[in-house]
């Protein structure tokens, strides 16, 4: 049962990359929150998995030998206990957790360390809710930073992006970012770091992560352009000027390269769900079947190792009923 939580894990992991050419279809807004939903019950269910099934060797080095063993005979695991697969499941759930950890930190750090203090750059007043900052730099780029309980968010442009694009463009460019902030995206953006962090060891979840963030860019063009042609054209006209072959950025930024076409061929249809009704099966249920799968093992095992835990000696006269 341990293995089929695992697979159905990783493969939660998977699925935005997998569905990646059905679900771009989909209006921006459900796509992300359909790739951060799987990303996430995907990362909760391989913690889980590992969890369960480093229990019984944690037990036994911990000096509970016969919990461990009654632990081990309960979950049905296809190892010994303190065998090297078992020491390998153990250390590699434990450096899984770690590592997210660390990725959801590092990029709180980025956060706050790209907020620009009031003596950097000049403010601009186009909106009451964030600051906007206009920043010495001959490169064209726009970048979001999110706030927090003692400031607010901010919206930072570059001289050279003001000098590379009409009033009309960067305002739509400035509505863009500003999506970003009001959407709360960073916390989606948080959820791609630690992903891509701790599950380096599994591609499609870094696949899987792009696909997320490419549909937030989307989701924050839609917002800035709505249904108008005329503004649908002028935000594809600016990611034309000011795209650039850049390293990808953590935090949400409008002149990011990839995705570039994409964005470019939706920002020419009119926006509104394309994806016929009978694609919608397709979308939903293998995630469906492996969250399924995932909660009904999950709580059968959860339950187990609860009873070993709580009451070693009791569930190891249990094992011999």
């Amino acid at each position: 049962m341990i293995v089929a939580v695992a697979v159905a894990g990783f493969g939660l992991l998977a699925l935005p990359t997998l569905l990646r050419p059905i679900g771009r279809r989909l209006p921006p807004s459900w796509w992300a929150k359909l790739c951060a939903a799987a990303l996430l019950a995907g990362f909760a269910v391989v913690i889980g998995a590992g969890v369960i099934s480093s229990l019984p060797t944690a037990l036994w080095i911990t000096g509970l030998p016969r919990a461990a063993h009654a632990c081990e005979a309960m979950f049905g695991l296809a190892f010994s206990i303190g065998s090297p697969f078992a020491l390998l499941t153990m250390a590699t759930t434990l450096s899984i957790t770690v590592l997210g950890a660390r990725a959801l930190w590092r990029f709180r750090q980025m956060s706050r360390h790209s907020w620009v203090e009031s003596v950097v750059g000049k403010r601009l007043p186009r909106s009451a809710q964030f600051e906007v900052v206009v920043l010495e730099s001959p490169l064209a780029r726009a970048l979001s930073v999110p706030g927090s309980a003692d400031r607010p968010g901010q919206v930072l442009l570059t001289t050279g992006l003001v000098d590379a694009l009409p009033p009309e463009e960067l305002d739509l460019v400035f509505a863009h970012e500003e999506a970003h902030l009001a959407l709360g995206h960073h916390r989606y953006l948080a959820l791609a770091a630690m992903i891509e962090g701790s599950m380096w060891g599994w591609p499609p979840a870094k696949a899987s992560t792009r696909a997320l963030r490419l549909a937030l860019e989307r989701w924050a063009d839609e917002i800035a352009a709505g249904d108008s042609v005329e503004f649908r054209s002028r935000l594809a006209s600016a990611l034309v000027a000011v795209a650039v072959d850049a390293h990808r950025p953590v935090l949400a930024a409008f002149s990011a390269l990839e995705g570039l076409v994409e964005r470019l061929a939706a920002m020419r249809e009119p926006s509104g769900t394309r994806v016929p009704v009978l694609w919608w099966p397709v979308l939903l249920v293998p995630g469906v079947v492996f969250g399924a799968v995932s909660l009904y093992a999950l709580a059968r095992l959860g339950g187990s190792a609860y009873c070993v835990v709580s009451m070693p000696t009791g569930c190891h006269l249990l094992q011999h009923l």
